[in-house]
């Protein structure tokens, strides 16, 4: 048995032992944090790291951090040069690169570099941002692009990592946010670019429809940036971005590429003409670089061999379509009496009485031109449409057309025709967004997208709102006997958020009543409208084997004709309104 005496020796050993325990770890903490400050040798990590995320290496060592000291409290970047701008953990000065960083890390493992680039460092990461390397005539303290990083950043690349290099304009009156040039361009001349010495200003720049590397983007500004040369050498050179000077400057004709890439081995080189299009321009209301941020960092991730649906001009491919939908609303609720003449009744129970209506239609989709854009064009047809097993007639020609961009994003939807029109929302499902290469499971990206809101006949044409959706890369899957990707974006939002009104639900006979509609929404919010997309996608054509789309609206609407309930149950029986809507298009066993 330990006597006492001892019991106390052990005690103050395993004191002393967490005391100098915790000592080294402030001593570690405290020369990690001064050596970042200090411009040491090690890496300041943003954001948590991950193995599950792309993880970019942003370059401060050839590039300096806010170093302005404002009064007693404020460290910042200059605001007279140059120096320090492009910051890191810098909320004070507009051209700071926290913007970035914000927007980028929920996709990204994003650390800040702080040594030289050399093989065992460039082992632990996907990709490396070098941004606007200081220029030493300007800051004499500045590091420049040794050969030996060259070497290493070039066979980084070469065997599948990615290089991203920021650049600014040039030019007269351009001197105090110049970038050193000779060790930069020798970095850049091996990756077959190079750059003009040209300023496009403070440019906002439209991006047309259809567009085959950026999407949903109808401005981009551009901040005062140069354009960019391909060289003959160049691997595989792919302009993402062209710029130009607007009208606003007509001092100026600038025009040409902005964003370029290049494919030298396994990996990428990226080449961007400007820095200032990342920092506080990002809050330009009028603009959506937050959009091409996002879109242009996905090029990042490493190669994965996913590839958009390459479409065979002429040739159709056919679809078999499915949609259900049903109706909950109480007997109690004077909505409950609205015609439906095509549907039929389910009655689980005695009390209640549940309208449902299904159709069934084919969709041949024939791809017929390609544009300047390197998108298609493409026409479609919906034949054999019935409710139920009814077949229906129409005079008109039930056509639709829609054009696909390089990356799956459709646009400039037009249908013709009542069932056309009427399963228009959902047809935008039949193509998939895969907005680069480099995507794999788990991650995800923003579209905005048609989102149809079922009504109370849901024979009448649908409203229709616009919504940015997150399209999630769930896993790989089998669909029938395919090997797929399943894409899927779900959510809920309250109506009075989607802009939805409550005469987006009710007949059209109710809606244009002399005197007005007899109903409004219990409260300003409506309800909720629930939204789940999938779509199957053939791992091997891009093409969609399989897409399901479901809808359903919850809404207390009231009848102003009568008092509201004094308890919830029956405020619910009298005004709860349940509107649900699923549409299932299948590509036709022949066309797999």
């Amino acid at each position: 048995m330990m006597q006492k005496g001892n019991i106390n020796i052990v005690r103050w050993l395993r004191i002393g032992l967490i005391w100098l325990s915790c000592l080294s770890i402030t001593l570690s903490y405290a020369k990690w944090s001064q050596s970042i400050q200090m411009g040491g040798d090690s890496v300041l990590w943003f954001n948590p790291h991950s193995s599950e995320r792309t993880r970019l290496l942003f370059d401060y060592y050839h590039h300096g951090l806010p170093n302005t000291k404002v009064g007693n409290h404020l460290i910042t970047g200059s605001w007279v040069d140059n120096d320090g701008r492009y910051g890191w953990d810098d909320f004070v000065h507009t051209n700071t690169f926290d913007h970035a960083y914000t927007i980028l890390e929920e996709e990204f493992t994003i650390g800040a570099n702080r040594q030289p680039y050399k093989e065992n460092l460039l082992q632990t990461t996907d990709g490396v941002v070098i941004i606007a390397a200081d220029n030493p005539k300007l800051i004499p303290r500045s590091k420049l692009i040794s050969d030996e990083e060259i070497t290493a950043l070039r066979n980084f690349v070469n065997r599948g990592g990615s290089l991203m290099l920021m650049l600014n304009g040039g030019g007269a009156g351009r001197f105090s946010e110049s970038f050193e040039s000779k060790q930069v361009r020798k970095l850049v001349n091996g990756f077959g670019l190079d750059w003009n010495d040209d300023d496009t200003h403070y440019s906002d720049n439209v991006l047309p429809k259809g567009h085959p590397y950026f999407y949903d983007v109808p401005t981009f500004h551009y901040g005062a940036g140069c354009t960019l040369k391909i060289l003959p050498e160049a691997s595989r050179p792919e302009v993402l971005l062209n710029v130009y000077a607007d009208e606003g400057y007509p001092d100026r004709s600038v025009n040409g590429p902005g964003i370029v890439m290049t494919r030298p081995g396994r990996g990428k080189f990226i080449l961007v003409g400007d820095a200032g299009s990342w920092t506080g321009n990002l809050s330009r209301p009028w603009a959506e670089n937050e959009r091409v941020l996002k879109q242009l960092f996905r090029y990042m991730k490493p190669d994965q061999g996913v590839q958009a649906a390459t479409y065979e001009l002429g040739k159709p491919l056919i679809y078999d379509v499915t949609v259900a939908g049903m109706q909950a609303i109480p007997l109690a609720n004077t909505l409950s009496g609205v015609s439906r003449p095509l549907y039929k009744s389910f009655s689980p129970r005695p009390i209640t009485d549940m309208p449902f209506i299904e159709s069934t239609a084919s969709i041949t989709l024939i791809p017929r031109a390609e544009t300047d854009l390197k998108s298609i064009r493409a026409e479609g047809i919906v034949s054999d449409f019935q409710w139920f097993d009814r077949p229906t007639t129409s005079s008109e020609e039930q056509t639709f057309s829609l054009m696909i961009s390089k990356q799956g994003k459709v646009s400039d939807l037009e249908a013709s025709g009542e069932h056309a029109r009427w399963l228009a929302p959902d047809l935008p499902a039949l193509i998939a967004l895969l907005p680069v290469d480099g995507i794999r499971p788990g991650d995800s990206w923003e579209s905005i997208e048609n989102l149809r809101i079922p009504n109370l006949r849901g024979t009448d044409l649908p409203t229709v709102k616009l919504t940015n959706i997150d399209i999630h890369y769930v896993k790989n899957d089998v669909c029938g006997d395919k090997d797929c990707r399943l894409l899927q974006s779900s959510g809920e939002m309250w109506l009075d958020d989607l802009g939805i009104k409550v005469t987006d639900l009710l007949p059209e006979e109710e809606v244009k009543r002399v005197g007005g509609s007899n109903y409004r929404y219990f409260n300003k919010r409506g309800g909720k409208l629930l939204f789940k997309r999938e779509q199957w996608v053939d791992m091997q054509s891009g093409m969609v084997v399989k897409a399901r789309l479901q809808t359903r609206v919850i809404a207390w609407i009231q009848d102003t004709r009568k008092p509201v309930a004094t308890n919830n149950a029956d405020k619910d029986n009298e005004m709860i309104v349940s509107l649900a809507n699923i549409t299932t298009f299948s590509l036709n066993e022949a066309h797999r």
